[in-house]
């Protein structure tokens, strides 16, 4: 579902997940972050349907004020959000989790991109054993926020997979004016299948 106008959309589910990482801040602090959002965005995070489509535009409008308000001038703060998320998307793997492969779930994660966006395309492909790389093409809107976010994500999602450490790098970012946004993934811990 587009919006009218082609306005990007995405899956309810990525709002709660950063609601989830908010409540876990207190109270009083997600208080102060959604009072400094607008009274339409307020309105549609507090009544957020995980399968209904919203714009791009309030999960941008949402992270930033997270960052302005609980970590000014820390640009770790996306990352944080984004290893949050994917606590909050795996966490159903409970002790079964080191039974996914790492090379499965980046891989499901491309196939997966439609479902939760209704804009770009995205990929994915074995780079070695322990190694891949995500790209995410023709985003007709851009934030480097998201992009932090998504390399949160990706680590935080490998870490739970493997128990070892992962690194994340955006090699490419289309924010930077490259045609992809190419995330390298490698990682340790248990071999991948």
């Amino acid at each position: 579902m587009t919006a009218p106008g082609g306005a990007p959309q995405l899956r309810g589910q990525l709002l709660q997940a950063r609601l989830q990482y908010l409540s876990k801040q207190g109270e009083a602090a997600g208080e102060r972050v959604l009072s400094s959002l607008a009274a339409e965005d307020r309105e549609a995070l507090g009544s957020l349907d995980r399968e209904a489509w919203y714009p791009f535009g309030l999960l941008i409008r949402l992270d930033r004020a997270i960052a302005r308000v609980l970590a000014p001038g820390d640009e770790g703060i996306f990352e944080r959000m984004g290893e949050a998320s994917a606590r909050h998307r795996t966490e159903w793997l409970g002790e079964h989790a080191t039974l996914v492969s790492p090379h499965g779930f980046l891989s499901r994660a491309a196939e997966d991109h439609r479902h939760f966006q209704d804009f770009g395309r995205a990929s994915y492909r074995r780079t070695g054993f322990t190694a891949g790389e995500l790209t995410f093409a023709g985003y007709p809107e851009l934030d480097e926020s998201y992009c932090r976010s998504a390399a949160g994500y990706f680590r935080g999602s490998v870490a739970l997979l493997t128990g070892g450490p992962v690194t994340v790098e955006e090699r490419e970012c289309q924010c930077r004016g490259d045609a992809a946004c190419v995330f390298a993934v490698r990682w340790s811990g248990k071999p991948a299948r």
